[in-house]
């Protein structure tokens, strides 16, 4: 089963040109559904749409690509200028800079705000940091949609330099309908949020919810922005992880965008929890793979929730090139340790899982994932479980009789490198 996940990377030729390639890094991961104690439902995604609220009444709008929008909107939607909503902006690398390339950053933003055609590559910085300011305008300011291609134009003999020429997907309107439409799923996500909730249970929220709602994409046209994660439902790793950057803006909650590799280019976040400390979350290779989510449409998988540098780095490498992001050193918030959902010996994991199939069967959930401290115990844990006493009975058998489950308990060996197994609780009936 291969398990599709989509980057976006920048190459830069020996001419000193941004180009901008698409790349589809596929990961095969192989799994299989062991039946410990005793089926799965299946069901396809709401279809998105893209809607405008104009005064107060729904409209739903025609969007086709490089067109101007068909549907009947309210004026109030300028054609001549952005409108910018809040929380679009995470600034992290871009902090450090001195002033030139502050003044230039900011020039780059204005320009690319305002729909300019072209400008000047400055002479107060190299062409190399040019190309890096550029990134970084790419990474940090989430608005970005309408950018098609970014290309090296004519040398100016007055400004003794080249100039940069720009190309929009898309009219100034329809990013406005794009934005706005961003800003409305925005408010209905938060109409599930709390105030009195904690960082942890806020992301938890923001990251299910990108999960459930968005697909992985290659083809799709708004897959590198915000627009295809959270309207669309169609998103590259670029577009879940500024998709996840908002969202965290709106919570008030510390965050940056990082780049990386695996064998491919690849972007994901970095929050900052209530105990100082950085985490990584990796929305897009939290996606399960189509099989498996065929198997179990509402499945969400924690392997890359809130965990330190040691995880991130098993499969990917932190790029340095445009800011040193900060250590992730802590795992008091990953998901297994917050949750209680690790184990250090057998005994141990079997407390957990009897708790855990509790809570599952309290909250109406289907799903918890358990690591193991070792290799051994991991092999030992999906062997004992399933193995019956001298009476017949297995300790999941055991833990099912205690807590009343019945139904069918299989675990699913997805994660088995990292020592991780999905436990699926099933009643009998559906």
């Amino acid at each position: 089963m291969a398990n599709a996940f989509s980057k976006e990377g920048i190459s830069l030729d020996s001419e000193g040109v941004l180009n901008k390639i698409r790349v589809l890094s596929a990961c095969i991961l192989s799994f299989a559904v062991m039946t410990l104690s005793g089926c799965s439902d299946s069901s396809d995604p709401d279809e998105a749409q893209l809607t405008v609220i104009s005064n107060g009444t729904s409209v739903t709008a025609d969007m086709t690509v490089g067109e101007e929008t068909t549907s009947s909107i309210d004026d109030e939607i300028p054609s001549d200028r952005l409108v910018i909503p809040d929380y679009m902006e995470t600034k992290y690398a871009s902090l450090e800079y001195d002033t030139r390339h502050t003044d230039v950053y900011n020039d780059v933003a204005t320009a690319m705000s305002g729909f300019e055609d072209s400008m000047y590559m400055p002479l107060t910085i190299s062409a190399t940091e040019f190309v890096d300011v550029l990134e970084t305008v790419r990474c940090e300011q989430l608005w970005l949609i309408s950018i098609s291609d970014r290309q090296i134009g004519e040398f100016s003999s007055e400004e003794q330099t080249f100039e940069m020429d720009f190309t929009y997907k898309y009219s100034i309107r329809d990013t406005n309908i794009m934005l706005s439409e961003v800003e409305k799923v925005g408010d209905e996500i938060f109409e599930s949020i709390d105030e009195n909730m904690t960082d942890y249970e806020k992301l938890k929220i923001f990251h299910d919810w990108l999960v459930l709602n968005c697909e992985t994409s290659t083809v799709a046209p708004y897959a590198d922005t915000i627009y295809g994660a959270m309207v669309t439902g169609e998103a590259l790793c670029e577009g879940y992880a500024k998709a996840f950057s908002y969202l965290c803006n709106r919570a008030g909650i510390e965050n940056m965008i990082v780049t990386g590799y695996t064998d491919v280019d690849h972007m994901w976040n970095m929050v900052k929890l209530d105990d100082g400390c950085w985490y990584h979350v990796d929305v897009s290779w939290d996606k399960p793979d189509d099989t498996l989510a065929e198997l179990y449409p509402d499945i969400v998988l924690y392997q890359y929730f809130l965990v330190d540098d040691d995880v991130i780095k098993n499969n990917r490498t932190i790029s340095t090139r445009f800011c040193e992001p900060p250590t992730a050193d802590s795992n008091n918030y990953s998901y297994f340790v917050a949750e209680n959902r690790y184990a250090s010996t057998y005994d141990e994991a079997l407390e957990i899982i009897e708790e855990s199939c509790r809570e599952c069967m309290d909250a109406g959930e289907k799903y918890f994932m358990l690591k193991l401290d070792s290799s051994n115990l991991y092999l030992q844990t999906t062997e004992w479980l399933k193995k019956a006493d001298e009476n017949g009975i297995s300790d999941i058998d055991r833990i099912a009789a205690d807590i009343n489950f019945v139904g069918q308990i299989s675990y699913i060996d997805y994660y088995k490198a990292h020592r991780v197994i999905i436990f699926v609780l099933e009643k009998s009936g559906g």
